[in-house]
């Protein structure tokens, strides 16, 4: 697999593990919106993450599933069928685990959703057909479908047997791949820049991991040689308790070293926000640069995958709510380009990200205004302090997009991102100016 494949394949199958754990309770009175919310998050981030690696049946079956479940979405909502909606589930887990296992086999993920797909929708037609009319509308203008994205992802290398990578572009590009224009001026992963980035890729191991493996492979060569003349007679090989002691010694110095080869580097996360802010752009009608610095930080794969996640949202955020569009930034003496910074790094031995734009700023009535709107105010508007203020914006549900396009409008972002946030122990600290830009930082 290419590194952004396996990041994929690596993302996707830690949410896969957390949303069958929503399931494995069913209380008697119901599922509540904590399971919906979660799943809700789940299923909101392998839409996005298959229509960028143009997985397209996965995404268009992410997609039905998340309509159906806005029909569950709203305070005091409880799914009392708890049978039928955990099989619906099920069944999506099952399909989404079948395709990507094929991934690192180097297959392309081919299954037919078309039976499942409808199942869902006919399932979200009963649970509307059950709303008032004004839960009705609102439910519709929620679910109502943007233009549809367009990634384009190259594979890590040129050689065409690779089958692991999407064959083509989009369904409404006609020339063929070889004559295709690159989609912006930026690199892809597939350019030379990128496999030298790839070649930098290195791990850092202590020397006390090093002396244990290498007292491990001397040892374990002895112990091979021992058994090798420890016949009982009738072909099989007696290992003694002390040699067995040696074995499990060996597996355990082996375990502790292998925990410090996990580490890897933001390269891929790197790139991938730059194909999505290459996408944004194109689709926005916004100019957008995007810096980025200190990519080869080293850290655990594991929270790599929590972070990008969270990452994508924050990146969307800037482009889509932060920046302006070109005519205002002209009008407010700004450059017509927004620029975005993206920063990788370390302080006291703690990780720390952050996502700078230089956009209009977050408007805090807007905020106040949608979390009045959602349910989410616990005292007058008047005497939440700008620190409160940005809180509400953690909240699901909360947005100050009047109407949803592909990137933003579904009040979930927010959401994922503290959630992948608090997740990993971390902490998200927000600050603003209004007309000068906004900045994310995530702490670790």
């Amino acid at each position: 697999m290419d590194s952004m494949t396996e990041m994929f394949y690596d993302e996707s199958s830690g949410i896969l593990c957390d949303m069958r754990k929503c399931l494995m309770t069913k209380p008697e009175e119901g599922y509540g919106q904590d399971v919906v919310e979660e799943l809700f998050r789940g299923v909101h981030t392998l839409k996005a993450d298959s229509a960028m690696m143009l997985y397209e049946q996965m995404a268009a079956l992410s997609s039905t599933l998340e309509s159906l479940l806005y029909c569950f979405r709203g305070e005091g909502k409880r799914i009392e069928d708890t049978k039928r909606f955990s099989d619906i589930i099920s069944e999506y887990l099952n399909f989404f685990e079948t395709e990507t296992d094929k991934l690192p086999q180097g297959k392309a993920p081919d299954g037919d959703a078309h039976e499942l797909e409808m199942k869902i929708k006919d399932y979200t037609t009963e649970m509307t057909d059950q709303m008032q009319d004004d839960e009705k509308a609102e439910y519709h203008q929620k679910i109502s479908k943007p233009r549809r994205q367009v990634f384009y992802i190259a594979g890590a290398t040129d050689d065409k047997k690779d089958s692991s990578a999407p064959k083509e572009t989009a369904k409404e590009e006609k020339e063929p791949k070889e004559e295709q224009p690159p989609v912006s001026q930026k690199e892809t992963p597939s350019s030379d820049n990128f496999k030298k980035k790839r070649k930098k890729k290195k791990y850092i191991i202590s020397t006390d991991a090093r002396d244990k493996i290498c007292q491990a492979s001397r040892d374990l060569l002895r112990l091979a040689d021992a058994l090798e003349y420890s016949h009982a007679g009738d072909g099989q090989i007696v290992v003694s308790e002390n040699q067995l002691k040696k074995l499990r010694r060996i597996q355990g110095d082996l375990e502790e070293a292998k925990q410090e080869l996990v580490n890897t580097d933001f390269v891929p996360v790197a790139r991938k926000m730059e194909i999505v802010v290459d996408e944004m752009s194109d689709e926005l009608g916004k100019p957008v640069k995007l810096l980025i610095k200190g990519e080869e930080t080293l850290v655990e794969s594991e929270k790599r995958e929590k972070i990008s996640g969270a990452l994508i949202h924050l990146i969307r955020n800037a482009v889509d709510h932060g920046i302006e569009d070109m005519e205002t930034r002209e009008r407010l003496g700004k450059s017509p380009m927004g620029l975005i910074k993206l920063r990788f790094g370390t302080e006291d031995g703690n990780l720390e990200i952050s996502v700078k734009d230089d956009g209009a700023g977050i408007d805090t009535k807007a905020v106040l205004k949608a979390a009045q709107k959602n349910g989410g105010l616990e005292k007058p508007a008047e005497e939440y302090t700008e620190k409160e203020i940005y809180k509400l914006m953690l909240r699901s549900g909360v947005t100050t997009t009047e109407k949803a396009n592909a990137y933003s409008g579904r009040g979930v972002g927010m959401d994922v991102i503290n959630h992948n946030v608090e997740e990993l122990g971390g902490k998200l600290k927000i600050s603003s100016k209004k007309g000068i830009g906004t900045t994310f930082t995530m702490k670790f």
